[in-house]
């Protein structure tokens, strides 16, 4: 189970319990069934369908409305052919074994899933920036600036900023709260929060002192173009999830998912009671008390007649899902309604390439890990599984093999996805040009063993094109069931909109979920988190009802740990007064 989470902290309160009394309320019937709604069949959906099913409450019954013609959400792994290297992951593909990450590992242990270690470091990988490559085992650019970035070579950045380096910089800004973080999750989230309001841009300036070129820098080689513009936060906590400290300072293990993430949704699909109903669009939710108590949430569905009417829902469509969504009055509070408008959602764009065999294994020795750029193209990342292969290393050489040749966020990505988006021939053939040129440049500097002289630029692109086979890419901004790769909060946003997406809406009858609505943005486990906080909420709701037993709970937790996310208390005290709210003459929204 999740040991520690930054939100915690948000709640850093200490609360009585509710009153233990079970109270009924006069409207609706105590003992008729729960219908409940899921809106979504990504990872969240289809989690809170399993945690269901292993209730297996008899008078609870639920429906998952998914508008896409597949499950799995931001889950999905393409695959180029049958072969066991011909795929990548479109969305998430990389896991650390750390603490936050542990209600993932769960869920791949009860799904079955077959990992494989995630070569994160990598051997052997080039990087190139201003037009300078550097590749491994040749020594033609030294020193402590080989880029030439600093005033003292020709370029912008101070010299004590080239020489002390990214790297180093960001240790300084940043280690006194992964530090706090680690130590203490409380105080050390209070103390983050207190710089929630500012950009990581506003923070290397007024606090670090750093000029406008030192930052460029290190966005530029650490980060990607304008995501420093977002929350320092943020910066923050994916700094700790990709670099987390370790008491005995040992290297955090990474996996990925034998054949794709994909392989998990199947089996967490396969393993559901009721199946998700696909190309089912929600068009419009409606909170309607007055006229049944006990289905009070209407929700409708593109193409059908009559909505549809429930006791519950949880919302685990993207926010800007939402946002299109006809929502009623007196459904979401003013604090949900304004994160749902202004929350910042990344964009993240992934291109591919399937390759005649792992080209960049046989003539540069690159093995996992990935290459950084100032190029278009801005990361490369290399397979790891093929390492982990049972096939000797000549058949795996000659195996037709993916190469995600471009990962990018922020402004990279959006700029890209102008090509990737085009329908045209032209804009294709542009793509292809440019993916096979910003290869070309990275590489051409490894050193060929028979001669021991670099590639160069006509051999390299040679090797390339010959043993090209075809492209996909993908951006998650322009998937109608996303509109979004994943949350990334910006100035304030997590310090203000955070407490109001974790609360229940409607009176206790809708539940934002996902993993913009956690503590953990962009990784499964906070989709899976939120998954959990919300189906507590409604369980804690109907047990002050009376409709549930103590017992539920318990086993609930028993089998599937806790959350430490939000305090149990704070849940209780939610569900408690979203049922006196629901009860009072006069009842709201939130």
């Amino acid at each position: 189970m999740l040991t520690s989470s930054p939100g915690s902290t948000v709640w850093n309160i200490e609360l009585r319990r509710p009153p233990e009394l079970p109270f009924v309320p006069q409207n609706g019937k105590s003992d008729s069934n729960i219908r409940v709604c899921i809106i979504g069949a990504g990872i969240s959906g289809l989690y809170l369908g399993m945690l269901l099913d292993e209730l297996d409450l008899k008078n609870v019954s639920y429906d998952i409305l998914e508008s896409n013609e597949r499950t799995g959400g931001r889950v999905y792994t393409y695959k180029f052919g049958p072969g066991k290297m011909e795929y990548y992951d479109v969305g998430a593909m990389r896991f650390p074994r750390i603490p936050p990450l542990a209600r993932t590992f769960d869920l791949f242990m009860r799904c079955g899933a077959q990992l494989i270690p995630y070569n994160y470091g990598g051997e052997q990988c080039p990087n190139l920036f201003n037009t300078i490559g550097l590749a491994p085992g040749n020594e033609m650019a030294t020193g402590h600036d080989p880029f030439k970035f600093s005033v003292s070579e020709g370029g912008l950045v101070p010299d004590m900023t080239v020489m002390e380096g990214p790297d180093g910089i960001l240790k300084r800004a940043f280690d006194p709260f992964i530090s706090g973080l680690a130590d203490n999750f409380t105080e050390g989230f209070d103390e983050l929060m207190k710089w929630d309001h500012l950009t990581t841009r506003d923070y290397l300036n007024r606090k670090m002192g750093l000029d406008f070129y030192s930052i460029w820098y290190l966005e530029t080689v650490s980060s990607a173009s304008g995501l420093y513009d977002q929350s320092l936060s943020e910066a923050v906590l994916d700094a700790m999830d990709f670099d987390y400290p370790t008491t005995t300072g040992a290297k955090v293990e990474w996996y990925s998912v034998k054949g794709g993430t994909s392989e998990v949704v199947k089996n967490m699909e396969k393993r559901l009671s009721r199946k998700p109903a696909l190309g089912h669009r929600v068009v419009s939710l409606s909170y309607e008390p007055a006229s049944d108590p006990d289905y009070p949430m209407l929700v409708q569905v593109d193409g059908e007649t009559q909505p549809r009417s429930y006791s519950a829902v949880f919302n685990t469509a993207s926010l800007p899902c939402l946002r299109r969504m006809n929502v009623g009055e007196g459904i979401l509070s003013p604090g949900q309604k304004a994160a749902v408008q202004s929350i910042h959602y990344d964009a993240s764009t992934k291109i591919a390439i399937r390759f005649k065999s792992a080209w960049w294994r046989k003539y540069c020795n690159i093995q996992g890990g990935q290459a950084t750029t100032d190029l278009p193209i801005r990361v490369c990342v290399y397979p790891s599984a093929s390492s982990t292969s049972s096939a000797t290393e000549g058949e795996e050489e000659d195996t037709p093999t993916v190469l995600l040749c471009s990962y990018t966020w922020g402004q990279d990505a959006q700029q890209l996805a102008s090509l990737v988006n085009s329908k045209s021939e032209s804009a294709r053939r542009e793509l292809k040009q440019l993916l096979t040129h910003n290869l070309t440049l990275l590489h051409q500097e490894y050193l060929d063993a028979a001669s021991g002289l670099p590639y160069g630029y006509a051999r390299m692109l040679h090797i390339i094109l010959d043993e090209y086979d075809s492209f996909h890419g993908y951006d998650w901004y322009s998937d109608p069931a996303c509109s979004g790769a994943f949350a990334y909060f910006g100035p304030g946003q997590f310090k203000n909109f955070y407490p109001e997406l974790v609360k229940p809406a409607a009176n206790g009858h809708l539940f934002l979920v996902g993993e913009a609505c956690s503590a953990h943005h962009a990784w499964i486990s906070g989709s899976l988190d939120s998954a959990y906080r919300a189906l507590l909420q409604l369980l804690y709701k109907l047990k002050y009802q009376g409709r549930l037993g103590p017992d539920v709970l318990e086993r609930l937790q028993t089998v599937w740990g806790t959350l430490d996310e939000i305090p149990p208390e704070v849940l209780e005290w939610q569900a408690f007064l979203a049922m006196v709210r629901e009860t009072s003459p006069v009842t709201g929204g939130g």
